[in-house]
C-alpha cells in the first residue's frame, strides 16, 4: 500500500507539473521547463530521475545542466523515481548547492466530519480570482516577492483547468488562505493548502479542508492523497484530524536559482 501511494503521488506531480511546462525526456529523467516561469522550481526540474549505476551521477548531471542551459533555464530541482535517492546521488547533490526535502506521503483513511467554521467562507476561486492572487501577494512564502508574483500568475491562469478545482478562503472579506483538489484519473490529490498570517490557522485550514473533501467525496474518487513536509507537525495534526495516515515519504532535492532569474 505504501509503495502505492508514493507512486500515486509522484505520478499526480508529474501530470501537474505538465500543466505549467514542456517536458522532454532526458537519458536519466524528464526535463520539465518553461521560460515564461522560468524562476518557478515548479515548472523546472528533472523528475523521474533514475540512474542505475553510481559511476554515471556525474554525467548525468552534466547532460541536465547542459540541457537546461541550452534552453535558457534553471534546473531547480531533482525528483528521483520511486521518490528515494541514493546515498551516492543525495551527496553528489547536497555537494552542488541542492538541499534534502523529505514530505510525508498521507492517505486518506476516513471521511471524518470536520467541525463548521461559520466565520470561515469558502468559495470557488475561478470566482473571485482577484482574493485568490492576493493570497499568494500576501503569503510570506516564499519570500522572494517575485517569486509568489510568479506563483499566483501560474495559479490564476490554470483555475479553468478541468482537472483542478481551487478555493479561497474569506474572513471578514478578506483573503485568508486556499486550497485545491487536483483530479488525475480515480484519484484525487489536495494541493496549496495555504493559511495567511494573522488568521486563526486551525479555523481557517479546517475549513478549506472540509470544502475540499467534501468535493472528493461528492466524485467518489477511490483515492485522496497528499504530501506535506515531514517536519511541519500543525499540518500533519490537522490532516490526522481529518482522516489522513502516512504511507510512505518523498525525497527531492531543490537549489536556490541565480538572482537574474527573478528580475
Amino acid at each position: 500500500m505504501e509503495r502505492n501511494i508514493v507512486n500515486s503521488l509522484l505520478r499526480s506531480s508529474q501530470a501537474f507539473c505538465s500543466e505549467l511546462s514542456d517536458k522532454e525526456t532526458l537519458d536519466y529523467g524528464i526535463a520539465f521547463y518553461s521560460r515564461r516561469f522560468a524562476a518557478l522550481p515548479e515548472a523546472n526540474q528533472l523528475r523521474e530521475v533514475w540512474i542505475e549505476d553510481p559511476t554515471e551521477i556525474t554525467v548525468a548531471f552534466a547532460q541536465a545542466e547542459h540541457w537546461f542551459t541550452e534552453h535558457s533555464v534553471f534546473c531547480h530541482r531533482w525528483a528521483p523515481a520511486g521518490g528515494t535517492a541514493s546515498p551516492q546521488l543525495a551527496g553528489f547533490l547536497e555537494e552542488r548547492g541542492f538541499c534534502r526535502r523529505h514530505m510525508s506521503a498521507l492517505a486518506l483513511q476516513d471521511w471524518n466530519e470536520m467541525p463548521p467554521a461559520p466565520q470561515v467562507r469558502v468559495l470557488p476561486a475561478r470566482a473571485m480570482r482577484a482574493a485568490f492572487k492576493q493570497t499568494y501577494i500576501e503569503d510570506g512564502k516564499p519570500p522572494n516577492a517575485r517569486l509568489r508574483e510568479l506563483l499566483a500568475e501560474a495559479y490564476v491562469e490554470r483555475l479553468d483547468d478541468p482537472q483542478l478545482d481551487m478555493f479561497v478562503a474569506l474572513v471578514d472579506k478578506k483573503p485568508a488562505g486556499r486550497a485545491g483538489l487536483y483530479q488525475v484519473g480515480d484519484i484525487a490529490r489536495i494541493v496549496d493548502l495555504t493559511v495567511l498570517k494573522g488568521f486563526e490557522e486551525t479555523v481557517v485550514e479546517g475549513a478549506l479542508l472540509a470544502q475540499v473533501l467534501g468535493l472528493a467525496k461528492r466524485l467518489s474518487f477511490r483515492k485522496v492523497l497528499v504530501q506535506v513536509d515531514r517536519d511541519d507537525q500543525p499540518r500533519l495534526a490537522s490532516l490526522a484530524h481529518a482522516g489522513f495516515a502516512p504511507e510512505g515519504e518523498i525525497v527531492e532535492f531543490e537549489r536556490q536559482a541565480p538572482a537574474h532569474f527573478f528580475s
